[in-house]
């Protein structure tokens, strides 16, 4: 019966002389990474002090700091100084009671002695320089600007009218990451500065970001910012609109369960109409003018001419009954009765002229822009959802009278003007997901900025990293010392013995093929020891 194989060494890459000293230098190299994972993670979290400083402040600041014993960093790149995030407060405090920073001037500097011989223009310069960089400074505090620098532009005062010059300014911007300004606060930008400059309009005022954007053309009234007015008045009617909407239907399908879409045509151009109107059936007399002239025929000269029809009539005498009258008697009878006979009529004109007043209505009438034309209103409106007592959530579908209501209260609640065109859509669908009101972003730092925060990932860490370190490093190589060396293979002894124990537990144990095997992989393992074997054997042979 055959023994058992006796078992190889296993192959390594060092030499045994050369253990002892891996394992110190394996050993040297953990701890030196843990000392440094420690103090990494014992090293405090840096917080910004001040950004964007001068050279002067920043040489002020440090001093001030060394002096207090405060550790601090110095980017010499953007001027900014970071403390610990524990002494933030108290560094601060410390450089305001020593007027720290003093920062590029600002009126500050018009209350230094500017020494004896200064120029008229010098002073002029220093003011202007001034007033600029109070104008930035109250510019940076906007929540969208990082930093702003304004150039004025002031001509010198003339005495002459022909050669006086308007003033003009310019506003660098330097927006915060992922901000941007409004129009509403481009145009209160160019206020303030315009209206802190003497004759300064605020057309005149051009505001700049970083990214080479003009925010604000030169003159207000351009026919690009007037139409981008125009379309603020309609975002915001819609937006209006849209509100009152959700707001309105929110009791009754729940919060976020009702989704609404404005559009609003809205009228951008400016109308502006005189109308003349006339009445004809409203007469009214104004003045009235009545002329009447009369004209009267009167008797001529009668009888024959003579002397006797220039005398009067003779009185007339009383004759007794039955008496033949006289000539002379009918000549005065027919004197008498004279006056009895008809005159011709008389002539009467009459004219007459009447003015009327017309009635007249003269209107002028203007249409300012945002005038609503039409009104397009949609509104998703989610199923009604009830919950039973094991917890489990039922949708319900809306009535067509629940739809119905719903759409009277949404034209109700927009105006809605049929005569106008307007149309609103009222659907009911099942919402995927549950809807959350849209919350109002604030702005807060976030949390991988929070120094509590990194100095816990820090300690975290560095004990993670201290774990592997003992476990893939520090404890294999203090097991390889601590472990008692076997050895691995026996050298054989000189002389015929050695061969003889060989020979017969090879002759035992393997035939031929696996003694050719077990030679080789032997070599392969470990050569030196095989060598060793190989020159005892060649010293016998001596």
């Amino acid at each position: 019966m055959s023994a058992a194989a006796p078992a190889l060494p296993r192959a390594s890459l060092i030499p045994p002389s050369l253990k002892p000293l891996a394992m110190l230098i394996g050993i040297a190299a953990a701890v030196a990474a843990g000392v440094g994972v420690v103090l990494w993670s014992k090293e405090p979290t840096y917080a910004l002090l001040y950004g964007n400083l001068g050279q002067q402040d920043a040489a002020q600041i440090a001093q001030a700091l060394d002096a207090s014993g405060v550790p601090y960093k110095l980017d010499a790149t953007t001027g900014a100084i970071t403390v610990p995030a524990d002494r933030v407060h108290d560094a601060r405090l410390k450089l305001a009671g020593q007027g720290l920073p003093e920062g590029d001037g600002g009126f500050a500097v018009l209350s230094k002695d500017p020494g004896f011989g200064v120029s008229q223009f010098m002073e002029g310069a220093r003011y202007q320089h001034a007033l600029e960089t109070e104008l930035a400074r109250t510019i940076s505090n906007l929540q969208a600007v990082e930093g702003a620098r304004v150039h004025l532009a002031l001509p010198r005062q003339s005495a002459f009218v022909r050669d006086r010059r308007a003033p003009s300014a310019s506003v660098f911007l330097q927006l915060k990451p992922g901000r941007r300004l409004e129009s509403q606060q481009v145009t209160a930008i160019a206020n303030l500065v315009a209206s802190s400059i003497p004759e300064l309009e605020s057309g005149q005022v051009t505001v700049v970001d970083q990214q080479g954007r003009l925010l604000s053309a030169p003159g207000g009234d351009d026919e690009f910012a007037v139409r981008e007015k125009q379309l603020e008045i309609a975002r915001n009617l819609e937006e209006r609109y849209t509100s009152r909407i959700e707001s309105l239907l929110a009791p009754l399908v729940g919060i976020g369960r009702v989704r609404a879409q404005v559009v609003a045509d809205v009228e951008l151009s400016t109308t502006e109409e005189a109308r003349e109107q006339y009445r004809p059936d409203s007469q009214i007399v104004r003045s009235e003018q009545t002329a009447e002239e009369t004209s009267r025929n009167g008797a001529g000269p009668q009888g024959v001419p003579g002397a006797l029809t220039n005398q009067p009539p003779t009185p007339g005498v009383a004759l007794p009954p039955g008496a033949a009258a006289t000539p002379a008697a009918d000549a005065s009878d027919q004197n008498a009765a004279a006056p009895n006979v008809v005159a011709p009529p008389d002539n009467t004109s009459r004219q007459s002229t009447r003015n009327y007043e017309i009635d007249r209505t003269v209107a002028y009438t203007k249409q300012p822009a945002g005038r609503l034309k039409r009104l397009t209103v949609a509104v998703l409106v989610d199923n009604l959802r009830s919950t039973d007592e094991d917890g489990n959530v039922t949708e319900t579908p809306l009535t067509a009278e629940q739809i119905e209501n719903i759409t009277r209260l949404v034209k109700d609640a927009v105006g809605f003007n049929e005569e106008r065109g307007d149309s609103v859509n009222v659907v009911n669908a099942s919402f995927r997901g549950e809807m959350q009101p849209e919350e109002v972003p604030v702005d807060t730092i976030p949390l991988w900025q929070n120094p509590l925060v990194r100095d816990i990932a820090k300690l975290l860490a560095g004990l993670i990293v201290l774990i592997v370190l003992v476990v893939s490093v520090l404890r294999p190589l203090v097991r390889g010392l601590l472990a008692a060396p076997k050895p691995a293979y026996t050298p054989a002894l000189p002389g015929p013995e050695v061969q003889q124990v060989e020979a017969s537990t090879s002759a035992a144990a393997l035939d031929y093929e696996g003694q050719i095997a077990q030679a080789r992989s032997l070599v392969n393992q470990d050569p030196a020891r095989v060598a060793q074997v190989v020159k005892s054997w060649v010293g016998n042979d001596e």
